[in-house]
């Protein structure tokens, strides 16, 4: 499947939009979609705006991205203080008699959000959202919205 190629200015206007949108719903799995997939338009934006790219077919890095939010960053020397945690789970499941993990990347929280599933805090996940309280869903939504300032300011400079 060919990756549909976008312009600069609608790159930008999906992060605007996503991110208006985002707004305004309930706090939901729908809710933080939106602004994951936001997220994910301002960073690819930015790469545009320092490539001096008017199209994403013009950037390997987005592509090599895909959805992954922290190599995005990694792209654009971000700083470890923007990034996400990098391994997640999900509750196990009992898929034929056997209790399955369901551990994951940061490119795949889209898909837990999606199908509305639910994070859950590894053992082995120690950062900044073992010492805050909260669901690991609401964390990572907060730090969302702290990559969504960051990205005003790029996009605005």
């Amino acid at each position: 499947m060919s990756v549909i190629p976008f312009t600069d200015r609608e790159m930008q206007r999906a992060w605007r939009v996503n991110l208006e949108a985002s707004k305004y719903t309930s706090r939901t799995n729908a809710h933080r979609l939106l602004l994951f997939y936001s997220i994910e338009c301002g960073l690819k934006a930015i790469i545009m705006k320092r490539m001096a790219a008017n199209c994403t077919s013009l950037c390997d890095q987005i592509s090599d991205a895909q959805h992954n939010i922290n190599k995005l960053l990694d792209h654009l020397s971000a700083g470890q203080c923007l990034k996400l945690p990098t391994q997640l789970q999900m509750p196990p499941v009992k898929f034929q008699g056997i209790d399955t993990e369901r551990k994951l990347d940061v490119g795949k929280i889209n898909q837990v959000w999606r199908y509305g599933g639910i994070l859950v805090q590894p053992s082995s996940l120690t950062s900044k959202y073992t010492k805050e309280s909260g669901d690991l869903d609401d964390l990572i939504e907060k730090h969302l919205v702290q990559i969504s300032e960051w990205i005003q300011k790029e996009l605005n400079s």
